[in-house]
């Protein structure tokens, strides 16, 4: 059973028991992501994510390390468009190291010139890694241009030259701004006691900003941009990323689009694959996938092949959209992409921390949480007549936003 409770200070808390023997999962989430950044300070969220486990007032890097390791604890953080998570997983007799812990690099983080200096060169190196994943780059061009003029278009990790100009004042600017209690979130699952979390959770978490959320919540939609990008660089193969406009997060438009790209492009079965790479031998990968955002969202296809065959595999591709324009997908491939979408829920949502994840982020998010059983109601309820409904609304072969990255020097056909 999911229950909600709220700290003194407003800080919303999420529980949910699971019969898991003395494991349990706590994440912080805060409605702080590369979505409600600027120009100016584009990957600030991210760099406040490193930061907060490089020393606080009270323990070095090493220290948060050692403790981490100690309790056994999986300690880690990640930044996303729209929300930034801190979220360890222990064993329950260790709840209060945890809980201490995790505030303590929120609330007590240093912030010192060395160690922000120091993680601008880590930052730096992280964003010249992407910049050498094909994969990566070519996606991030495309939200760059298919959302230009909204924070959504911009990297996670921001710029060289953004994060080479944050000081002490651009972080505690920001956080003062977005880490305050309504726009945060803990997420507890596992197996505990609630009124012991929730006195721990007053103590350790009494000195968190209140603060106003306006900042977080009236940022403008994206507007979908058709665009046609092709870089070139030094590799071997071609690379595509390929959208079309979806839906935002907090819409039931999510499930049939859910459905729709499982049957697309999400399995051995579907068609990207059954075609293009079974039947075609055009690729290795190629799939799809969906992004749902507060600003915006897109149904995404992904592939990469020899630049010699890449015309013949966007045929293919144009092929197999324009069929289910035209003729929708057929029973036989809902009913599949229903079941793998139910199994995978069944499947995801066993484990403490994906619960956690979960509930966490809905309810920061989507303002509640979303059972297991109410997504799998929703997605078993989806219909051809809902998928068309989609289709007609947002895939046209001539609405779409491509990126594509090609070797400098083309490689010879394969005969």
């Amino acid at each position: 059973m999911i229950e909600i409770e709220k700290l003194s200070n407003g800080i919303r808390v999420i529980f949910e028991k699971l019969p898991a023997k003395n494991i349990i999962s706590i994440g912080v989430f805060v409605k702080a992501g590369s979505n409600y950044e600027n120009e100016d300070n584009k990957g600030i969220s991210h760099f406040i994510e490193h930061m907060t486990f490089k020393g606080t007032k009270s323990k070095s890097a090493k220290n948060i390390a050692i403790i981490s390791d100690q309790i056994g604890g999986m300690l880690n953080a990640y930044t996303g468009k729209d929300m930034t998570c801190f979220y360890i997983k222990t064993t329950s007799d260790n709840l209060g190291v945890a809980l201490e812990l995790i505030s303590d690099m929120l609330l007590q983080s240093k912030f010192d010139d060395l160690m922000i200096e120091n993680e601008k060169k880590v930052v730096m190196e992280e964003i010249a890694m992407y910049e050498d994943s094909p994969e990566d780059y070519v996606h991030d061009r495309l939200e760059a241009e298919m959302w230009k003029g909204n924070p959504l278009s911009f990297p996670i990790l921001g710029s060289l030259e953004t994060v080479s100009s944050y000081s002490y004042d651009t972080i505690v600017s920001y956080m003062k701004e977005f880490y305050v209690s309504c726009n945060t979130v803990i997420s507890v699952s596992g197996s505990f006691d609630k009124e012991v979390i929730l006195d721990m959770l007053e103590n350790y978490f009494s000195d968190y900003p209140q603060g106003e959320c306006h900042k977080a919540n009236n940022g403008g939609l994206a507007v979908f941009r058709p665009v046609n990008i092709f870089k070139a660089k030094k590799i071997e193969q071609a690379y595509l990323s390929m959208a079309f406009k979806g839906a935002l997060h907090d819409s039931d438009e999510r499930y049939p689009f859910a459905v729709l790209s499982g049957a697309l492009g999400q399995s051995m079965s579907s068609r990207l694959f059954q075609i293009v790479r079974e039947e075609k031998a055009l690729v290795y990968n190629i799939g799809s996938s969906n992004e749902f955002y507060q600003a915006g969202g897109i149904l995404n296809i992904y592939a990469g092949c020899n630049p010699s065959r890449f015309d013949e595999m966007m045929e293919c591709i144009k092929d197999i959209i324009y069929d289910i324009c035209s003729n929708n997908l057929d029973s036989e491939e809902i009913t599949r992409a229903r079941d793998q979408i139910k199994t995978g829920m069944l499947l995801g949502m066993e484990t403490t921390d994906s619960r956690m994840m979960s509930n966490g982020r809905n309810l920061l998010l989507r303002g509640r949480p979303i059972t297991r059983e109410e997504a799998i109601k929703k997605t078993e309820k989806v219909t051809a007549e809902d998928i068309l409904d989609i289709v007609n609304k947002y895939i046209s072969w001539d609405n779409k936003a491509v990126s594509v990255l090609r070797p400098n020097k083309p490689r010879k056909k394969i005969q």
